[in-house]
């Protein structure tokens, strides 16, 4: 398992030797990784019957919730890093539900950009679903009473060969959720000749969604009090506000203020470029505001 690189703004690798301590069971993960989050950032995966790690819950009737805790920017991530969950495990992809985390440090670096998502956490990932895999298998041998080293996974399934036998994910999930999570060096991640759908490519779990408009995107969110900005930046890069008339702006319905944006200092990296923020009670209204300045 190869070391985490270039991962986190957030100091969330400190004190962290290897891929593995980022997902395993609370017994020796980090705090900030924890499997449980607090009551406003608890995902179904937290609430299923096994939940080894924080990317992976299945439930009793087969249901398999995968954690995405990346945003969707349009590059199809929301089902990328799932799916390579859902490799591991060996589940059914028909029977996943993605599960979407909002902001908690448990997850780590949750900053989807520089197209650092698959790179960053591919093996972080992999190894979520292959431990949710092992325990299963380990239950589905206590049970059957024979050697862990006989037993394999099918799609969705724990199976015994020589006998014949086999255990759904779901028959498994209580009695796997009460064995200790193993440990990094006891997991074996599958072999890439065996890989199910990583590197086959596959329908974005939201297209449905996506084309028949009922997909639910950032500027969907209406809070409580919320404004909404339209900014005036500068006309090149760098240019300094010279002066403001605001007067016409506040007079359009809806606008309440207009805040001078402070230049950046060289170089302009991921600060504010600078200019002037029209808020309004509306996106309508913050336009109209911003062609009054």
């Amino acid at each position: 398992m190869s070391a985490i690189e270039n991962v986190s703004r957030r100091g969330f690798l400190k004190g962290l030797a290897t891929a593995g301590a980022l997902v395993l069971g609370a017994y020796y993960a980090p705090k900030i990784l924890r499997r449980h989050g607090s009551d406003d950032v608890r995902t179904d995966a937290d609430n299923a019957t096994l939940h080894p790690n924080v990317f992976v819950g299945v439930e009793t009737d087969g249901t398999v919730w995968i954690v995405a805790h990346r945003s969707e920017m349009g590059t199809v991530i929301r089902t990328s890093l799932p799916l390579v969950v859902a490799d591991e495990l060996e589940a059914d992809w028909k029977r996943v539900k993605i599960d979407q985390a909002i902001g908690d440090p448990r997850y780590g670096d949750q900053n989807t950009d520089g197209s650092h998502s698959m790179r960053s956490f591919f093996d972080v990932v992999r190894l979520s679903g292959a431990t949710a895999r092992l325990m299963l298998i380990r239950a589905a041998a206590q049970r059957w009473g024979v050697p862990v080293s006989e037993c394999q996974t099918d799609l969705h399934a724990v199976v015994h060969s020589s006998s014949g036998r086999h255990l759904g994910y779901g028959e498994l999930a209580t009695a796997a959720s009460r064995l200790p999570v193993p440990k990094e060096n006891e997991v074996q991640l599958k072999s890439k000749s065996a890989w199910r759908y990583i590197g086959k490519g596959m329908t974005s779990y939201d297209l449905t969604d996506l084309v028949t408009g009922k997909a639910v995107y950032g500027m969907d969110a209406h809070l409580d009090g919320m404004l909404f900005a339209s900014i005036e930046h500068p006309p090149v890069l760098g240019g300094k506000l010279k002066g403001i008339d605001n007067a016409e702006a506040l007079k359009v319905p809806g606008v309440s203020q207009a805040i001078v944006i402070d230049p950046f200092k060289p170089p302009p990296a991921f600060q504010p470029l600078g200019g002037v923020a029209v808020l309004a009670d509306s996106t309508w209204a913050a336009f109209q505001g911003r062609k009054k300045l």
